[in-house]
């Protein structure tokens, strides 16, 4: 049959979060129709080479914010050089703001402006009066809705009554809750006590956030989500203290998924004696002895997703420390970093590594298997990776509006070489090669 094939990767290591192996990828239009080995290359209207590379499905990146320096259409680009070829972007509605009206905004954006498929969160910082949308945003193709624990001082905060609310509306409605899980009054009270007046100092920030009051809001969270039956999503999880309570939960049946980020994995509070503000960051980069616990939940499963997280702000580090803003670039090195820092330290396998970038994103918020796999109808969102490139990440090879980067210097064994979306090419030759516009939107949870 003559064209059978619209792409044709031969010769890869096709891995999923099943296996690895050996064998062809073809592709018809948009899906993949052929995962099989020696698949016929005359009948391909494109064949590409790719012996000696892995091919993963499109990396899932479900912790994104496109609301500061980098914008809809700045994220996707930014993250397609990493790899990466689906995006959750979590509209934001603030103090005031109209819960309906701000998911309206980016959903149109991310159409016209974002070269990767997107879905995106519902995210709350006035629940009190904005949980009255929620039913309608449902609607909308977005089912899963963030709440703050901690920033009281800030107004950001949604407190237990309207937090368990919140958890009973999603448990009827079918949606899933997400947790920013830290104990913001007892934060608020140190944060005063160790960073205002004369002697406030970044080396006192993770003593304004300790992990004790990590793992209480994660215990909270899951005692309530238990109560009014909700699934819950606990995004960036910092300290291994807090696993026992995840385990547990999980052990015992209760649909709660925890989720971790690159910079939890790979750095130490020790980045803030080097950085300053820029590595101030919510909940905080903790010890070497979390970092160990991070990575030994990951590899067990109670941790079943990484996430960027990626808020770049802009910050000045001779000011305020306590006035500068909570975030960092971390959108580009997603893959590199679990790669290098997971697979080829012995932390975890490549078979893991794409269940937590691909299939178990895919899984928790209703995608797969039209994202997060490679099978014969799946969407053709793939990830040609070279694991013997040496890349070494610095601000001036990053294309985050930034300028900087928690991991300068740092030198990573495998770097993306080409991604392809449902069949197109996005990365190619060191570019992003894809055009705004050609976006889809994703509803989440879809039954």
């Amino acid at each position: 049959m003559k064209d059978q094939f619209d792409l044709l990767l031969m010769g890869g290591s096709v891995v999923t979060g099943e296996c690895i192996r050996r064998t062809d990828v073809g592709v018809r239009g948009e899906t993949i129709v052929a995962v099989e080995p020696n698949l016929p290359r005359e009948n391909a209207r494109e064949v590409i080479d790719v012996t000696g590379k892995y091919v993963f499905p499109g990396i899932i990146d479900v912790h994104v914010h496109p609301v500061y320096l980098d914008t809809v259409g700045d994220c996707s680009r930014i993250a397609a050089y990493g790899g990466t070829t689906t995006l959750l972007y979590y509209a934001y509605a603030r103090t005031g703001d109209n819960l309906v009206q701000k998911v309206g905004e980016m959903l149109e954006d991310g159409l016209a402006n974002s070269v990767l498929d997107f879905g995106l969160h519902g995210g709350m910082f006035e629940a009190s009066k904005q949980l009255q949308d929620v039913p309608q945003v449902f609607e909308m193709g977005v089912r899963t809705f963030k709440f703050f624990m901690p920033y009281i001082k800030q107004g950001w905060t949604t407190d237990d009554y309207h937090l368990a609310k919140a958890m009973d509306m999603l448990a009827g409605l079918g949606g899933m809750a997400m947790v920013h899980a830290e104990n913001g009054g007892a934060i608020d009270y140190m944060e005063d006590k160790y960073l205002t007046g004369p002697d406030a100092s970044a080396k006192y920030f993770n003593t304004t956030r300790p992990a004790a009051m990590e793992e209480e809001a994660v215990f909270r969270a899951i005692r309530m989500a238990e109560v009014m039956e909700c699934p819950l999503y606990i995004a960036h999880n910092t300290t291994a203290r807090a696993m026992r309570h995840i385990r547990e939960a999980q052990e015992a049946g209760l649909p709660v998924y925890a989720e971790t980020c690159p910079q939890y994995l790979t750095l130490t509070k020790d980045i803030l004696k080097e950085r300053g503000a820029l590595a101030k960051i919510g909940p905080p980069i903790r010890t070497a002895a979390d970092r160990a616990g991070l990575w030994d939940a990951l590899a067990e499963g109670v941790i079943q997703v990484v996430g960027t997280d990626h808020a770049p702000k802009r910050k000045d580090v001779n000011g305020d420390f306590l006035e500068q803003p909570f975030g960092a670039p971390q959108i580009e090195t997603l893959l590199p970093l679990v790669y290098d820092g997971g697979v080829n330290a012995g932390k975890i396998s490549v078979v893991r590594l794409v269940q937590v970038l691909c299939e178990n994103p895919a899984r928790i918020f209703g995608l797969y298997p039209k994202k997060g796999t490679i099978a014969a109808g799946s969407d053709a969102d793939l990830v040609v990776f070279d694991s013997t490139r040496a890349f070494t990440i610095r601000a001036e090879n990053q294309h985050s509006n930034a300028g900087y980067t928690l991991y300068e210097g740092r030198s990573v064994l495998g770097w993306p070489e080409a991604t392809f979306q449902r069949g197109r090419r996005v990365l190619w030759q060191g570019e992003i090669v894809a055009k705004p516009g050609g976006a889809q939107f994703l509803p989440t949870l879809e039954e």
